[in-house]
């Protein structure tokens, strides 16, 4: 990439590029605009027959650096592996399990580590099934009055306006006119305990099927100290919980057949690296990354590649 102050800019060039472009991708001015960085107005005079009144060596720059942006954003997605979309393990066939019975107007409750593949399950069981809503929190949506909001949005609701309790008469009402209805809240770890006791309110008062999902936190919440008192109605409902911290050797396992690798030594290292904190997500990055060092290098992926992608996405010692 070449620093537009370095070099010079031909205006009239950037200029017919830019019209070009507008065309080929069937923009606004406004929308150019905004990827660009600069105001519609200008740009949109920059691009006709008059030209800009102003320093239009600067428009030109800025169009110089987008240009770059985009050949370099391409460049970037034709040497980046397509990674695996959604693929069966035995921690995604658990979940799957769990959700099903969920389904049927109970409450469950996955407690598990990072990469093992909750969310990914989730969202594909929710685009397989009908009258699933996913909803993920967040700790700017762990009060009784935000979670509501943003349930109702999952809910398909426009209306997210009213006190606490016609918020929850209205969550209710939907769910009572919906066949075998389920919400998942994803990260729910961030819910506080008054809103988790709000959220089973829903289950008992219309039989709203709740999945919790989230990390090892929840469980701890529903079980320790004094909050097991504080929770104790919504313990007491919960059926088929799961606690894992770390990916199943059958986990890994389906992820490797899922980006076709069939090399022991690589497998070998890549289940190290998906036994560690981060799980599946860690072991895809390095992954992802490995095949892009072996494609730079003309070779086929070997182990040499994965440590080196590892090496660099970690401050770990090269050697595990």
């Amino acid at each position: 990439m070449n620093d537009p102050k370095d070099q010079p800019i031909d205006i009239e060039e950037m200029r017919a590029w830019v019209i070009e472009h507008k065309e080929e991708r069937e923009l606004s001015w406004n929308q150019l605009a905004n990827s660009i960085g600069m105001k519609s107005g200008t740009l949109s005079q920059f691009g006709s027959p008059k030209g800009y009144a102003g320093r239009e060596d600067l428009l030109a720059e800025k169009v110089f650096r987008y240009r770059q942006t985009l050949a370099s954003q391409a460049a970037l997605r034709v040497e980046a592996p397509t990674i695996p979309g959604y693929y069966e393990t035995e921690t995604s066939r658990e979940l799957t399990h769990m959700l099903h019975w969920a389904q049927r107007g109970r409450i469950v409750t996955a407690a598990l580590g990072a990469g093992l593949g909750k969310t990914s399950t989730a969202r594909h069981f929710k685009a397989c099934n009908s009258n699933v809503f996913l909803c993920t929190c967040a700790p700017s949506s762990s009060s009784i009055f935000s979670i509501q909001r943003k349930v109702l949005g999952s809910l398909g609701s426009v209306n997210l306006t009213g006190s606490m309790m016609e918020l929850s008469a209205r969550i209710e009402k939907i769910a009572r006119g919906l066949g075998n209805p389920l919400l998942i809240l994803d990260e729910a770890q961030h819910l506080t305990e008054r809103a988790l006791e709000e959220v089973r309110s829903w289950h008992d008062e219309t039989g709203l099927g709740i999945a919790l999902f989230g990390n090892e936190k929840v469980m701890h919440r529903l079980t320790g100290g004094n909050r097991s008192a504080e929770l104790a109605q919504l313990f007491s409902r919960n059926s088929l919980p799961l606690v894992r911290s770390i990916p199943l050797k059958g986990d890994i396992d389906s992820m490797l057949d899922a980006w076709d690798i069939a090399d022991q030594k690589v497998c070998a290292y890549v289940h190290q690296i998906a036994s560690k904190p981060g799980g599946l997500r860690g072991a895809t990055f390095a992954l992802e990354l490995a095949v892009m060092l072996a494609d730079a290098s003309q070779t086929e992926l070997a182990v040499v590649h994965v440590q080196e992608a590892w090496a660099q996405l970690s401050t770990r010692a090269r050697a595990l």
